[in-house]
């Protein structure tokens, strides 16, 4: 291999990874929206219930269910975000809750043990 091939290819690399460094960050930043706006519902629903103990008339669970609708909605797109950016940056969680490589057997910080689940002769 040359050494202009070897260029080539390593500025083909380096550009793959700056795709997927940004394609991560872009990731991150929708879930810190999303927190922020959990957080801006979490807060109107403590008004809401401070208001009503300050009122001494109990504000409906009714009242209340929209928001903890959208505050589940918004948790579990986070959680999807999470799963994009591991599948993108090829890493996995594991049960304690560090990130490893795909690839890896054990937990370098638990030492937990990934099962690999081998694909069958007939499986595609």
């Amino acid at each position: 291999m040359s050494f202009f091939d070897k260029l080539k290819s390593g500025v083909a690399e380096a550009g793959n990874k700056a795709k997927i460094a940004v394609e991560v960050n872009r990731l991150k930043m929708q879930n810190s929206s999303k927190q922020k706006e959990i957080d801006q519902e979490y807060q109107h629903i403590g008004k809401m219930v401070f208001d009503s103990l300050e009122r001494e008339s109990m504000c409906s669970p009714e009242q209340l269910q929209p928001m903890v609708d959208r505050i589940v909605q918004l948790q579990d797109e986070i959680q999807l975000n999470l799963h994009q950016i591991n599948a993108i940056a090829d890493e996995k969680k594991c049960t304690c809750g560090h990130t490893v490589p795909v690839a890896a057997r054990f937990c370098p910080e638990c030492g937990h043990q990934f099962i690999e689940i081998e694909k069958q002769e007939g499986d595609v």
